[in-house]
């Protein structure tokens, strides 16, 4: 029951962090709906649905990241890799949407992408699950640059 309940602290946390970046940010919905999309962007109302889905598995790899049996000085660095790249991912949403700094958010979600493609070959050596974890989150922040450098370009 101990293992649940941390476990759905990492979760609530992840998520927590991603609802405050979204609050931080304005009406991102709003914004979203103004701008001159490139081709293959999502229609706006999928985009929270698929972050949801996103942070339960982001914050499921915090917890399996916290569990793993592995020196302190291993696990310090996939922590401090794995707060990194949440700290990069809370930042963005607020300078590309709340600030509509387009290209500066263009350097932090390819800044986000090489700390998670960073998570996922560290996280490897200490726990496959978290680094399967994170290849959704991973193939999505490819697929996020590609919409910020094209709706930075359009815009």
């Amino acid at each position: 029951m101990k293992r649940i309940g941390q476990w759905l602290l990492c979760v609530i946390g992840v998520e927590a962090v991603g609802i405050l970046s979204g609050l931080l940010a304005g009406d991102i919905a709003a914004t979203y709906a103004k701008l001159d999309t490139p081709p293959f962007s999502p229609p706006g109302n999928i985009i929270g649905i698929i972050w949801t889905v996103l942070y339960g598995l982001i914050g499921t790899a915090l917890f399996f990241i916290l569990e793993a049996k592995t020196s302190k000085k291993v696990k310090n660095r996939a922590l401090f890799l794995f707060f990194l790249q949440l700290l990069l991912n809370f930042i963005w949403s607020i300078v590309f949407f709340g600030a509509t700094n387009f290209w500066v958010g263009v350097v932090i979600v390819l800044l986000l992408l090489a700390v998670v493609l960073a998570c996922i070959i560290y996280f490897y050596t200490i726990q496959k699950l978290a680094t399967f974890l994170f290849t959704p989150y991973f193939i999505w922040c490819v697929y996020a640059a590609y919409l910020a450098i094209g709706l930075a370009i359009k815009n």
